[in-house]
């Protein structure tokens, strides 16, 4: 049987705010919640962490007639095409050919790629603790989008994983043509997320950016900004109203 590459849609013009896509990644991943407080936003949890794989993101933003509007997007990894944090610990990241960027067991802090400089730098800083911050900081540096986190109790860095045991196995959930998916696309309400192979991706990104300009004239379609990804978004402002990176390329 063939390898299907599959690909996600995140359209923000769907997007309603629920945060149902962050339960179920929780639900899924058997993770457990974060103690969080207000912090001024409708934005619950502020961001990544060991147990939150997944948030979406709320960004205040102003339209040309003054009104203020919230931006929203889900933030999780893009499983890149040409994952930067694979070099820095090629033992525990690996990209398949299905399009999903994984982190094994190896994928560990000692494991980390360094420089004979930060090697140097590493080796002055007094105590344990301080090298292993170090190093770990260095690994999340090395993703554009800041992503992985390093869970102390499985000692190793996580992160969203496309739900891949999901698609095929015991596991294997069927849902919309009887086609595998992952837990947040099956259980958001108004269909913001879509997974599929690239050429459904696709094709689907294309239609729906065509009419999705008709009443938001700035929208586009993303790619991650800093090289091709399998999370594409379908934006309905400018990418640097989201706080995204131009895109280095299309689809």
């Amino acid at each position: 049987m063939a390898i299907v590459q599959r690909m996600m849609l995140l359209d923000t013009a769907k997007c309603i705010g629920c945060k149902a896509c962050q339960v179920a990644c929780k639900q899924w991943h058997e993770l457990p919640a974060d103690t969080t407080s207000f912090t001024g936003s409708y934005q619950n949890p502020t961001g990544f962490s060991d147990n939150t794989w997944t948030y979406v993101k709320f960004k205040e933003y102003s339209d040309l007639t003054g009104k203020l509007n919230f931006l929203l997007f889900k933030n999780q990894c893009r499983h890149c095409v040409r994952p930067k944090c694979q070099p820095r610990n090629p033992k525990g990241v690996k990209r398949f050919t299905n399009g999903f960027v994984l982190y094994n067991d190896n994928c560990t802090w000692e494991n980390v790629r360094l420089s004979s400089a930060e090697k140097i730098w590493r080796d002055n800083l007094v105590g344990d603790a301080a090298k292993k911050a170090y190093t770990i900081e260095l690994f999340t540096d090395a993703c554009p989008f800041r992503v992985p986190r390093y869970n102390d109790y499985l000692d190793k860095f996580v992160k969203c994983d496309f739900c891949f045991n999901r698609f095929g196995g015991e596991y294997s959930v069927a849902y919309r043509g009887a086609n595998p998916t992952t837990a947040c696309e099956m259980t958001c309400p108004p269909g913001a997320i879509q997974t599929g192979s690239v050429a459904e991706i696709t094709a689907l990104a294309t239609a729906r950016y065509k009419k999705v300009r008709k009443d938001y004239p700035e929208a586009c379609l993303h790619t991650g900004g800093f090289g091709r990804t399998n999370v594409v978004f379908l934006l309905t402002q400018s990418a640097s109203s989201y706080g995204f990176e131009p895109n280095t390329r299309g689809l």
